[in-house]
């Protein structure tokens, strides 16, 4: 059901854009595909709320709160769409006191990465790390050398074939800002040396928080090319050896910052925004897929 929900959602947006047709004759907007977007009341909080992960086999969202005055990582069960209970800091090394750690990822096979500081010659910079279940804990494994050195290395999305993983980085050679980049696994499981995802993709301003809705279909924020306002959530897909020219995701995109995506099970999309009527800063916003136009086969 979920890969299935997945499935109808991308194909919808990704191929025929934004007004969907059926010979010829227009059927509704993409716009159409969620409705109005909602907060997660029981997620946020006063302070930022970022980064949402599906994780335990699709049974609860884990993701970023500085509520604590630093960033950590919560979970909230869930049941389709509706959270179950107030959030919990998660246990385990990963969730260190009194330092920076966030964006959680995982794949469909259970790899988890995430992001925090890491000591280098003269100071430290946000990194790239394997994170390693232990029951309901979450622990720090080691730092992708590949990906990380003296730059700004963060925001992981992991492929759900774990075969893929873009980052966040204001590196050298990119297009501006921060850029996306992207490494392959290879045999043995060693990460290859990331290389940027293309001047389609990055522009001259800041991509962030990507999300791989598929393998081959990337959602991700950026304040580089227009939009409503701030940083808009776009989508790109791998067609023909090449990701393709990025679109705005309109039904969730403001004149304020939408960025931090993820699709729940029935395809409704959870997201970051600081548009009013949140709690303050950033909070986490649910739009809804609206099963009366994609229906479920």
């Amino acid at each position: 059901m979920y890969k299935q929900a997945v499935h109808i959602v991308v194909a919808s947006i990704a191929l025929f854009g934004a007004c969907i047709t059926m010979h010829g004759q227009p059927l509704y907007d993409a716009a159409d595909l969620w409705m109005a977007p909602t907060p997660m009341e029981a997620m946020n909080s006063t302070a930022d709320e970022y980064g949402p992960c599906i994780t335990d086999r699709r049974l609860s969202i884990c993701f970023t709160s500085e509520r604590s005055g630093v960033a950590a990582i919560y979970r909230s069960p869930m049941y389709g769409t509706a959270t179950q209970g107030g959030p919990e800091l998660v246990s385990g090394t990963f969730n260190e006191e009194g330092h920076h750690r966030a964006f959680l990822t995982a794949s469909e096979s259970g790899d988890m990465f995430g992001a925090m500081y890491l000591m280098h010659r003269r100071r430290s910079y946000m990194g790239v790390v394997t994170v390693v279940r232990d029951g309901s804990s979450l622990n720090a494994g080691h730092g992708i050398d590949v990906m990380n050195g003296e730059f700004f290395t963060s925001h992981p999305a992991v492929s759900p074939d774990g075969t893929m993983l873009v980052v966040v980085s204001d590196r050298p050679s990119g297009s501006g800002g921060t850029d996306l980049w992207m490494s392959h696994r290879v045999a043995g499981g060693a990460w290859q040396e990331p290389v940027n995802l293309s001047d389609v993709v990055n522009s001259s301003g800041d991509e962030i928080t990507p999300y791989f809705v598929a393998n081959d279909t990337l959602l991700y924020a950026s304040n580089g090319y227009g939009g409503k306002g701030g940083f808009d959530v776009f989508l790109s897909v791998f067609r023909d050896g090449a990701w393709t020219e990025p679109q705005p995701i309109d039904a969730i995109n403001s004149e304020f910052d939408e960025s931090d995506c993820a699709m729940l099970p029935d395809g409704s999309l959870l997201f970051a925004s600081n548009r009013p009527g949140g709690r303050g800063g950033l909070d986490l916003y649910l739009a809804r897929k609206r099963s009366d136009q994609l229906g479920e086969r």
